[in-house]
């Protein structure tokens, strides 16, 4: 996965992890504390646009169509796992 600018890449790839990107829903957000995550709809430093989350349509698939019971679920079929679907 490339970002959208090296700053993004170098947060996101760093120790601390400041920037989180998750892939199955392609959405970008900000460490708030271990466990909580600010999301965010532009680059903090370029500005550019992220892409569109896809919480909300992953979320559709997984409890209308699959039937499995959380985003967890270890029955998720593996092209839900990553960006690819």
């Amino acid at each position: 996965m490339t970002n959208c600018c090296e700053q993004m890449n170098f947060h996101i790839h760093n120790r601390e992890k400041i920037i989180r990107y998750d892939a199955p829903t392609r959405s970008y957000g900000i460490k708030v504390t271990s466990t909580v995550r600010q999301r965010i709809q532009y680059c903090p430093w370029c500005g550019k646009e992220l892409p569109k989350d896809l919480t909300k349509e992953l979320g559709d698939i997984i409890f209308n169509e699959l039937n499995l019971d959380d985003f967890q679920d270890l029955r998720m079929p593996e092209e839900f796992k990553s960006d690819e679907w």
